[in-house]
């Protein structure tokens, strides 16, 4: 049961046993065998894509099934679900899931068929026949992702959902399923409670991949119970952040950046691992980054007008209050440090800080709270992300094309394995590598046939002289 502004969305679920499990998991790889491994990986795409044209049509009886109950279940603002979804499910159309397999297969007809090595003999690229999903709930829809690697590389899917977010896979896989009835076959979406020992291990038993979404804690479960036959795939939390140069603060292109950086800030309420924690803004434009951070709080003020944040837990209420509080009192004390706020309650909040210790990351609260920190030169920042390497998930950046060669460099140095302009943070483009990997070709086996073969069945060739 969900329940959000006065509103009640109620779902039911099966109930699930290891054996029950474990005759879904039958069928699944009964049906990749029989049917999906037989297709071409453009037949797949073709489906795909007709269901993505049925989700952009907003008279589509499920798209208005997800837009009405999303927001419920969710708490995020109903509007916004509406534009994210008409902006995202754009990036799984049929041209941008070919440049989604172009970008990790040199040649993606090996996904097909045998083909030439360059080095001599042939090879072929094997999907796992079936994956086992664990999707976070954290952003609507983003499931997509993982559904459509599958898909694509011909593998049948056991997706579990999260409570947070039980209901787009679900309706997605229904989608597929109305398209191709036995496509719909090889895709099962169920939830059990999260660590459910038995279900679990049945799923990842018959599993050939494993991949999960989630935070540590749920990563390092998930990794403890993937048997040594299945590979896993692990994508955890990450931290984000914005980059701008003083070209960015001069005359209204400031109050552009700002808005920009407001949106990447808000979108879904900072829960997603693009969103930013923080932003490093280059002293010496026309506007300080004090300024800047007034702006921002004004932009971040006006998107909450126009898309106010969700809900929050008593624990999410508490974790900003707090942190909003220690600021306040060491502010009292410390001209270089500005709490910008909004006014009766926790939708907004901007930290302006010229004094971090230590060059800390600042990690955020979440739901939209985020500091502005000041550098004299973007090199200044490497400081600050000493402190999370290896967990740094994307830049959004703000400079002019004469410090543009120079500033990535420096963040893929960093660590950075995804660099967008701003206002571009959640929403990254088809075929990026997520967390700096292939998203398809790491889930494929090749198989090689060497040149030796090829070379010596000319010797027993029934017509040879």
């Amino acid at each position: 049961m969900f329940e959000n502004c006065g509103e009640r969305a109620e779902l039911s679920v099966p109930m699930l046993t290891p054996a029950l499990i474990e005759q879904i998991m039958d069928k699944l790889k009964e049906q990749q065998m029989e049917y999906v491994s037989t297709l071409r990986t453009n037949d797949l795409i073709e489906v795909f894509d007709q269901a993505i044209e049925r989700w952009l049509d907003p008279e589509y009886e499920l798209r208005k099934l997800a837009e009405q109950f999303l927001p419920v279940i969710t708490g995020y603002d109903g509007e916004m679900i509406r534009l994210f979804l008409s902006r995202y499910l754009r990036q799984f159309r049929k041209v941008k899931l070919m440049r989604m397999i172009d970008e990790d297969f040199v040649n993606p007809l090996v996904l097909d068929e045998f083909r030439p090595r360059k080095s001599g003999g042939l090879y072929r690229a094997y999907g796992p026949p079936v994956i086992t999903h664990i999707f976070s709930g954290n952003v609507p829809a983003l499931p997509l992702w993982s559904l459509s690697a599958g898909i694509l590389m011909k593998s049948a899917s056991l997706g579990k959902v999260s409570s947070s977010e039980p209901l787009f896979p679900v309706l997605f896989a229904k989608t597929i399923a109305d398209i191709d009835p036995r496509l719909g076959d090889a895709l099962a979406v169920l939830w059990w409670k999260g660590g459910d020992q038995s279900i679990e291990e049945a799923s990842f038993r018959s599993s050939h991949a494993v991949i999960a979404y989630g935070g540590k804690e749920t990563i390092d479960t998930v990794r403890r119970k993937v048997p040594p036959h299945a590979t896993f795939h692990a994508h955890g939390h990450k931290v984000s952040f914005g980059v701008l140069t003083k070209e960015c603060l001069q005359t209204t292109k400031g109050w552009q950046a700002a808005k920009l950086a407001a949106k990447d800030t808000s979108w879904f309420d900072q829960q997603g691992c693009l969103s930013p924690h923080v932003f490093f803004v280059e002293r010496g434009g026309a506007y300080s980054p004090r300024d800047f951070a007034q702006m921002l709080a004004n932009e971040m003020a006006n998107f909450q007008k126009k898309h106010p944040r969700a809900s929050l837990t008593e624990e999410e209420q508490h974790a900003i209050v707090k942190r909003r509080t220690s600021i306040e009192f060491e502010a009292f004390e410390k001209s270089s440090l500005d709490l910008l706020k909004s006014d009766g309650g926790t939708d907004w909040t901007v930290v302006y800080r010229d004094d971090m210790e230590n060059n800390e990351f600042p990690f955020s609260p979440l739901n939209r709270f985020v500091t502005v920190i000041p550098v004299d030169r973007v090199d200044d920042i490497k400081g600050y992300l000493h402190h999370v390497e290896g967990f740094v998930q994307t830049a959004g950046v703000g400079c002019a094309p004469q410090s543009f060669s120079s500033i990535i460099d420096l963040l893929g140095e960093l660590g950075v394995n995804r660099i967008c302009a701003l206002g571009s943070m959640p929403h990254p483009e088809p075929g990026w590598h997520h967390d700096g990997r292939f998203h398809l070709a790491d889930l494929v086996r090749y198989c090689d046939v060497e040149s030796t073969l090829e070379e010596q069945i000319d010797l027993f060739d029934v017509f040879r002289d």
